[in-house]
C-alpha cells in the first residue's frame, strides 16, 4: 500500500514538473484573432483561453491542476480586482511574475489590453 501511494505521489510530481515545463502558454495567436473585412479583430476569450486558461482556468479562478501547482492568482478574487490597476496587470502579462511566462514576445499590445478588459469583466461567486 505505502508504495503504491509513494510511487503515485512520484508520479504527480513528475507530471507537475514536466508541467511547469511546458509554460502556461501556446505561441499560436492565430486563433485568437479573427479576419474582420480588411482588419483583424482580437477575440479576448479565445486568447485568454489558449493562453492563460491552463494556469487560470477559464473562468479565471485558478482552480486547475496547473493553477494550483504553481500557485496561480484567482482573477475573479474581487479585492485583487480592486487593487489591482491596469498598468501592473500587463506589466504582469509582459514580465510574468513567479512560475508565470513572460508574454511580451508573444501578445501584442493590443492583444495584451484585450486581455486586461477581459479579466475585468471576471465576477466573484455570489
Amino acid at each position: 500500500m505505502k508504495r503504491k501511494f509513494v510511487l503515485q505521489i512520484t508520479s504527480l510530481a513528475t507530471l507537475g514538473i514536466l508541467l511547469l515545463n511546458s509554460g502556461c502558454a501556446t505561441s499560436d495567436r492565430s486563433a485568437a484573432t479573427e479576419a474582420s473585412g480588411s482588419k483583424n479583430r482580437i477575440v479576448a476569450s479565445e486568447l485568454f483561453n489558449q493562453n492563460c486558461a491552463k494556469c487560470h482556468g477559464k473562468d479565471g479562478r485558478a482552480k486547475t491542476f496547473r493553477g494550483r501547482l504553481v500557485g496561480a492568482r484567482n482573477l475573479a478574487d474581487p479585492e485583487w480586482q480592486a487593487a489591482v490597476t491596469d498598468e501592473r496587470m500587463s506589466d504582469a502579462i509582459k514580465k510574468g511574475p513567479k512560475a508565470m511566462p513572460s508574454f511580451e514576445k508573444k501578445l501584442s499590445p493590443a492583444e495584451i489590453s484585450a486581455l486586461i478588459a477581459y479579466v475585468r469583466l471576471f465576477k466573484p461567486l455570489p
